[in-house]
């Protein structure tokens, strides 16, 4: 045995363990939070990390770290949904309108998340049951809800303000708001289902490799259906959280919202290309770092055209960060 394998067989350290997470996906992506807070201070000063500016911040992340965090399951397992900014739309959509008819928001709000997990279920159906490619299933499923969001809109009552939901939306604790509190918590449990539990170890395998993961007797088909439909439900909250934030629902709402999310998520350490690759928290520093650089060039006046541009770049250097440390083999 060589003295290289006789030290990689010695107990882990705390050191060690330490030093091991920040090769990982979690660890450059933390370092380039750290950089985007430090980058804000200097350039902003000491109002960037103010109360009111982590407000803001906060509110606006809230979210799509929700929507993100229940769709980064489809990820994990494999499959890319492309319905989700749509389905926030079209959920916000059905919410908003059902409730300014008159009818009770807690009932309306289940309503929608039904509503929700039949979208998913129709995906998974034609996904998993008939083989079809994702990407052109759910881009189907995106059109389609952004045109019944469009009609629908068309011939709905006007929208009305729900308090509770909306104080709830823009409540804060120690000027933290709640919402991103909310978002955060979501995030911890689903990191601790995808790294500790044996539904987070299959859903990983079988984005990883579906085949050995049938061989192994995890059953495939079934976690693919579940991790779409988890992805539509996430979307469909994501739409009533809207509506409680901003009081109505446009017919334009979560449009490109799909694109922003997984952007955070592949700069966070997920893969679109491969399954299996992942973990929440890396999907929470994402949305983190494109907010903060967000709200740098806002505070600073710049063209928000320049955030595309930053985020491409970032998300590039992601990229080739994940090539370089070997991220394309599923361990």
């Amino acid at each position: 045995m060589t003295a290289a394998a006789v030290l990689d067989d010695r107990p882990a350290t705390g050191t060690r363990r330490v030093v091991d997470s920040l090769k990982g996906p979690v660890g450059s992506i933390g370092f380039t939070l750290l950089a985007t807070i430090v980058v804000g201070l200097v350039w902003v000063g000491p109002a960037f990390l103010a109360p009111s500016n982590i407000q803001i911040v906060g509110v606006s992340v809230a979210v799509p770290l929700i929507v993100a965090v229940m769709a980064s399951f489809a990820l994990l397992a494999g499959v890319v949904d492309l319905s989700i900014g749509s389905m926030v739309g079209f959920g916000a959509v059905i919410f908003n309108q059902l409730v300014a008819a008159g009818l009770d928001p807690w009932p309306v709000a289940g309503i929608t998340i039904v509503v929700g997990a039949l979208v998913g279920l129709a995906n998974a159906l034609v996904i998993v049951k008939f083989g079809a490619e994702p990407l052109a299933v759910t881009l189907g499923m995106l059109t389609l809800l952004r045109g019944l969001s469009q009609v629908i809109v068309v011939n709905a009552p006007p929208s009305t303000l729900i308090e509770p939901l909306y104080d709830v939306t823009q409540g804060a604790v120690a000027g933290v708001p709640v919402l991103l509190l909310i978002g955060v918590g979501v995030t911890l449990v689903a990191a601790g289902v995808v790294s500790k539990t044996r539904m987070g170890r299959h859903v990983q395998a079988v984005g990883g490799d579906p085949r050995a993961a049938q061989r192994a007797g995890i059953p495939v088909a079934r976690i693919r259906v579940v991790a779409l439909v988890v992805s539509a439900v996430g979307a469909a909250i994501g739409g009533i959280l809207y509506v409680g934030q901003l009081g109505s629902a446009s017919n334009i709402l979560g449009t490109g919202l799909e694109f922003q999310i997984y952007a955070a998520l592949m700069i966070g350490g997920y893969s679109i290309t491969r399954g299996g690759v992942g973990n929440p928290i890396g999907g929470l520093f994402g949305l983190l770092v494109v907010a903060g650089i967000t709200n740098i060039l806002n505070v600073q006046f710049f063209d928000p055209d320049y955030l595309d541009l930053i985020v491409a770049v970032i998300l590039l250097a992601a990229v080739l960060v994940d090539r370089f440390r070997g991220g394309d083999v599923f361990e």
